[in-house]
């Protein structure tokens, strides 16, 4: 991934990083993946992802967002992700900033077209052969403009390899189902009994999902 910005050198990007990161300024959020920066000047916004955490956990956090860039490096020139401008030093991840609403928030002015075009999006994701399989988490889905789909933090998804992998395989496939489930989860707001036949092909509940949903109901029962 070249490197685009002429009035920002690498080394001038790492030094502010790890200024930021040793002061706990610019965050924008931080989590077990690890820790969100913003960057801002005249010129252009960055989001920085840094690995949180000392010693095992540092570590696994670094695994995470190099396996976070290696997605991006699938997603050259796909139109509802950020901008990937690589991996400093092999643990800062620099992003397009999207300036966006989390679905958590978001009025949509069109539903029907926005999720016509988020399940074009989730198809072309898969032929690239990348599922997201984190998207029950509505901060990682942006409504941009009020109106298109944004997909964020490819930190949790899974890479499908060719060839004889059938472990992977297997977790490829199941993370595909998520992605078109929450897909229809969030179109139809958990009211499925309104769902349309042709989306119905999309949506295949995992034995986990159902799992999850019974002991949610046995929850609620208890509560009442």
């Amino acid at each position: 991934m070249p490197w685009e910005f002429a009035n920002l050198s690498q080394d001038t990007l790492i030094r502010w990083i790890e200024d930021s990161l040793a002061a706990g300024t610019h965050r924008l959020a931080s989590g077990y993946q690890g820790q969100t920066l913003l960057y801002a000047d005249d010129f252009v916004r960055l989001v920085i992802k840094a690995p949180t955490g000392r010693g095992l956990m540092k570590w696994i956090s670094t695994l995470m967002l190099r396996h976070e860039a290696r997605a991006y490096q699938h997603l050259a020139d796909f139109p509802a992700a950020p901008r990937c401008y690589g991996l400093l030093r092999g643990r800062y991840l620099v992003l397009q900033y999207v300036d966006g609403v989390s679905m958590r928030d978001a009025e949509i002015a069109d539903r029907d077209t926005f999720f016509a075009e988020l399940l074009e999006h989730l198809q072309a994701l898969h032929a690239r052969g990348i599922a997201h399989s984190d998207l029950q988490k509505k901060d990682n889905l942006l409504v941009v403009d009020g109106r298109h789909p944004c997909l964020l933090d490819f930190g949790a998804a899974v890479i499908f390899k060719p060839g004889f992998a059938p472990f992977n395989h297997f977790h490829y496939r199941f993370a595909e189902r998520l992605d078109f489930n929450v897909w229809a989860k969030l179109k139809y707001r958990g009211r499925f009994e309104h769902m349309s036949a042709a989306d119905r092909a999309y949506y295949h509940r995992t034995r986990l999902e159902k799992l999850a949903r019974a002991l949610k109901r046995i929850f609620q029962k208890r509560r009442r």
